[in-house]
């Protein structure tokens, strides 16, 4: 069987549309037809942050149905452009240009979802406004975040932190299905939230306590794990009931049990998928919409 993975090849800035049509035509040549394009994806952060970013998305472009582009501004004194099927590389863009190379090489027609890997804030704010989705993904978000707060009204914005948490927020919002859990839902004083990442955990508690419209009367507990999964466990507690969420021992699934007085315990394991960064990344691009309680989880963290 013959491979149909091409190694991305040089070319010059003014060359990229047509190497890109080129690249297109021989990626057909020996692939099955290609999906129509639907949308652009833009990783955009310094030199360090991007580098890992360019294997998940060269494999979205080749898989179809996106264009994918990585945009490095950082210490090299020239900008360097690689160009695959359906994916761009660009090394060496001074800050003040990203915005420029955004409206350049994306396809204007079609959704475009930005992954902001870090930089400076002036240059998110110009990005933003080519953006229909931007996707945060730092190390240390909390100023950032504070920003993000001022801006959520020019365009929809999310977290990959808050994707990795999609099952975990789904599996909660699960027990209160139950009549029993639902009539208590006033009544839980404590949550702890463990896991490698307390921002995480601090964003997770944060939804929960906007969506249940807590106010100070749950104690909460970010606790750090010492293991690799931003989180690892989840109790919510009170009133004589017990909520928990944790990490199998497989790190593929979740375990969930509940206890509440006058009905039997139950119990479940549903598989966490989806976790790698190309699957985060096909789950965000799924979404056009703002996101209502991603943005007041946000707001919570930010006033914490």
């Amino acid at each position: 069987m013959t491979d149909a993975r091409q190694e991305p090849a040089d070319v010059a800035f003014a060359d990229i549309e047509s190497a890109l049509a080129v690249r297109s035509d021989d990626h057909r040549a020996v692939a099955a037809p290609p999906r129509a394009l639907t949308a652009t994806i833009v990783t955009v952060g310094p030199d360090d942050r991007v580098e890992g970013a360019a294997a998940p998305l060269q494999k979205l472009a080749e898989s179809g149905g996106v264009r994918a582009i990585v945009i490095a501004h950082g210490s090299s004194p020239e900008t360097r452009a690689r160009v695959g099927a359906s994916f761009v590389a660009l090394g060496g863009v001074p800050p003040a240009f990203v915005d420029n190379a955004v409206a350049a090489i994306r396809l204007s027609s079609l959704p475009t979802l930005v992954w902001w890997r870090g930089g400076p804030i002036d240059v998110l704010d110009r990005v933003v406004a080519l953006a229909d989705r931007v996707v945060l993904d730092v190390e240390t978000p909390d100023d950032l975040w504070a920003h993000v707060v001022t801006i959520l009204d020019r365009t929809a914005f999310s977290d990959l932190r808050w994707t990795r948490l999609t099952r975990w927020r789904a599996l909660m919002a699960q027990f209160f299905d139950m009549p029993s859990i639902a009539s208590a839902a006033s009544s839980f004083t404590r949550l702890r939230v463990e896991g490698a990442d307390p921002l995480t955990g601090r964003l997770f508690a944060a939804w929960l306590k906007t969506s249940l419209k807590w106010e100070d009367s749950v104690a909460i507990e970010i606790a750090e794990s010492g293991r690799d999964a931003p989180i690892e466990t989840v109790t919510l507690g009170g009133a004589g009931i017990e909520l928990r969420l944790c990490l199998a021992g497989s790190r593929r699934c979740v375990e969930t049990s509940a206890t509440a007085p006058g009905q039997p315990a139950t119990s479940g394991v549903v598989s966490l998928a989806g976790q790698t960064l190309e699957g985060l990344l096909s789950e965000e691009l799924r979404i056009r919409s703002r996101d209502a309680a991603f943005e007041l989880a946000l707001r919570a963290c930010v006033r914490s």
